[in-house]
């Protein structure tokens, strides 16, 4: 995400400090503030590169989505992913601590919330609307009752625990 304006009516924080209606609210503001690109890694990329590598990758495919690559970009974590594409800056915690890094955490969950009220609507069987596929009880439960969706990371124990193809 590139930020051109970095005044806001609203709170502009870590996103898991903030609310889901005070996330969308910021996710409101923010757009018109900023260029956005979203990157993805495929379930099947996360089972095979494991977390960390494929949120590297979609981090990576973000920056590759933006209509102009920036100079330099800002990383939440220690750790810059092997082939950003720009000259990066690791910031732990910096979801916290950055401004840029704050708007592109809230954008990143709201569209990952919205993605889950989509999965929702697919297979209401699993409650992600409630849960947003973080490993909650209900969560945990409905795998066990019902067995992994083509959505689940299949190296996540639970998962195979739950019948997964390993």
């Amino acid at each position: 995400m590139i930020l051109h304006r970095h005044s806001f009516q609203v709170p502009i924080d870590d996103s898991k400090r903030l609310s889901s209606p005070a996330r969308e609210a910021a996710y409101r503001q923010i757009l018109p503030r900023a260029d956005i690109g979203v990157g993805w890694a495929r379930v099947e990329e996360i089972d095979r590169l494991g977390i960390h590598a494929a949120t590297h990758l979609a981090m990576v495919r973000a920056l590759r989505a933006l209509p102009l690559l920036p100079q330099s970009v800002l990383i939440d974590g220690p750790i810059v992913p092997e082939d950003c594409p720009v000259p990066a800056i690791p910031v732990v915690g910096g979801d916290g601590k950055s401004l840029r890094i704050a708007c592109a955490s809230i954008v990143a969950k709201v569209i990952r919330d919205r993605f889950m009220l989509q999965l929702h609507r697919l297979l209401p069987e699993f409650g992600f609307l409630r849960h947003k596929g973080y490993g909650t009880q209900e969560h945990l439960e409905r795998l066990r009752a019902i067995g992994p969706s083509d959505f689940h990371r299949f190296s996540f124990r639970p998962v195979r625990e739950a019948g997964g193809p390993w």
